[in-house]
């Protein structure tokens, strides 16, 4: 008569704890790339955002100094965007700082700065 081998009781346990553990650490890790691929895409739509008014500013030619608060939609959120613009050495030339913040939350957000002619 042969004796039927397998894995003790013990065996079992140190192979599921070590199969939690590793599992524990996926999931931990999995959790943090999701997290930072939200944070990406709010960065990028928040620079794509606030290129895109300074973009405009420059078309339309820059206002009088002073601070102009605005709220946008893009990629199906809504921002808050700040243009604070300040005069130059150049009376021609404005310097314009655009803010771009998520309404809700505050996760994700860019800040762009350029020169803006001013408006005849």
């Amino acid at each position: 008569m042969t004796r039927a081998r397998g894995f003790t009781l013990l065996e079992v346990m140190v192979a599921l704890a070590v199969f939690a553990l590793v599992a524990a650490m996926v999931h931990a890790t999995l959790q943090r790339h999701v997290r930072n691929a939200g944070l990406l895409e709010n960065r990028a739509l928040a620079g794509w955002l606030a290129d895109n008014s300074l973009a405009e500013l420059q078309l339309q030619g820059a206002t009088q100094p002073g601070i102009h608060e605005d709220i946008r939609e893009q990629g199906h959120r809504r921002w808050r965007v700040v243009q604070e613009v300040q005069a130059t050495a150049d009376p021609s030339l404005r310097l314009v700082k655009v803010r771009v913040s998520a309404l809700e939350g505050n996760e994700g957000g860019a800040v762009l700065t350029g020169f803006v002619g001013v408006r005849q």
